[in-house]
């Protein structure tokens, strides 16, 4: 259980899902920052509002993730992926190419909406299903996607609409997810079994005795997963790793500027966290395979908070030696929330779970703009929430000591 001893198919599954991952962040956060700047020049409107609507958007896409959540756990992982996909070509290109103030805010909010649907529904569900065991080894791979984007696909998107102009552009983005959603149709199944493969690559003995596991095991309601005190501390775990990892990423360049250096070194630091996050995210998902869920939260949580003690010191060469650091934790979100819920829930329930989980821990990420916010007019400095996003990282070690044990794999 230690290697990555995965058959074709299961690496045909984990290539589809990084790029899946890769794309929801090219059309979000990714090419918001590049689309929303070329949108206000080309129109002439006002930035700032284009900011507020963004945020807007942001949180009311936690209503639409309560709809996509209940779709995928009727439909599957397959029928929510494409589905999600289609949406995003034609919310991109709306937001993209709007012609008013309004289409944008629409545009943005679902493509926001559909891109969770691509990712944190339909892929992550295609994970619990193909990898229940393994889940940390397949995340540790998969959750390379929001890096990588971040590093390649900005610059990307830049070129395409520097290049052939915003809505050709746009239009291009569009097209390559149309391309994606045909993959996926052709190339996906939404279990292993569908396709004459078993969970994990296991052993057909093994897989006898997990099927036999999985029948005896009961389907869950919302009425029976609100009674399941890790469900609850499932919410407080990532809902914390989503709040402190949308703090440090989203206010990364302003934290580092606030502090005397130049915009091109904070743009620099950013991109060394960002390729650091490739590697770190994969030993995340080994460690995870190596310890259990539960170990390697602690692990990491540790980490985490170390590297934001550190960094709020405001000493230059400890701010240095934050940034691989906050390399290492910039998936925890992405590799813990399935890996948690698989633990507790299983491949059988992880879509119920999943459904309420994920809307409330994206709700979580984001009040960080609201801490931020206050200790921004208390202090002055976007380091001072550092402290709080490292102090609630060790609470949440209390409630993760209180999660159900494995085994080492």
């Amino acid at each position: 259980m230690k290697r990555y001893n995965f058959g074709r198919k299961h690496w045909t599954i984990i290539i589809i899902c990084f790029f899946l991952f890769l794309l929801t962040n090219a059309c979000t956060s990714d090419g918001e920052n590049v689309i929303l700047p070329k949108l206000a020049a080309f129109h002439g409107w006002d930035y700032s509002r284009m900011l507020v609507l963004a945020t807007a958007a942001g949180c009311l896409s936690i209503f639409g993730s309560l709809i996509i959540g209940r779709i995928c756990e009727k439909k599957g992982a397959k029928f929510t992926i494409i589905l999600g996909l289609f949406l995003s070509a034609g919310f991109v290109f709306l937001y993209g190419a709007a012609p008013t103030m309004w289409a944008y805010a629409i545009g943005l909010f679902g493509a926001i909406c559909a891109g969770q649907g691509i990712s944190y529904f339909g892929a992550n569900a295609l994970i619990a299903n193909w990898f229940p065991l393994k889940k940390g080894l397949a995340m540790g791979i998969v959750s390379v996607g929001p890096p990588v984007s971040t590093i390649i696909m900005v610059s990307v998107l830049t070129f395409l609409i520097n290049s052939f102009g915003l809505i050709p552009g746009v239009l291009t983005i569009s097209a390559v997810l149309i391309v994606m959603a045909v993959i996926c149709g052709i190339f996906i199944c939404d279990t292993p079994e569908m396709c004459g493969e078993t969970p994990d690559n296991m052993p057909k003995e093994e897989l006898e005795q997990f099927a036999v596991q999985e029948e005896q095991t009961q389907s869950l309601k919302l009425a029976d997963l609100v009674k399941i005190r890790e469900f609850w501390f499932i919410i407080i775990i990532i809902g914390v790793c989503s709040l402190s990892q949308t703090g440090v990423m989203a206010q990364f360049i302003v934290r580092y500027t606030d502090s005397g250096f130049a915009e091109n070194t904070a743009i620099l630091m950013m991109s060394v966290c960002a390729a650091v996050g490739i590697f770190g995210s994969v030993l995340v998902g080994y460690v995870e395979n190596r310890l259990g869920t539960k170990k390697a939260y602690a692990v990491f949580a540790v980490v985490f908070a170390a590297a934001l003690i550190l960094n709020f010191t405001n000493i230059r060469a400890l701010m240095v030696v934050s940034i691989p650091m906050f390399g290492c934790v910039i998936t925890l979100l992405q590799i813990f929330l399935p890996s948690f819920e698989i633990t507790v829930f299983g491949r059988k329930n992880f879509k119920a779970a999943n459904g309420i989980i994920f809307p409330i821990v994206s709700m979580a990420g984001q009040l960080t703009f609201l801490l931020i916010s206050v200790c921004l007019r208390v202090f002055g400095q976007v380091r001072y929430a550092y402290p709080v996003f490292a102090a609630l990282l060790l609470v949440t070690l209390i409630f993760n000591a209180g999660m159900p044990k494995e085994e080492q794999r």
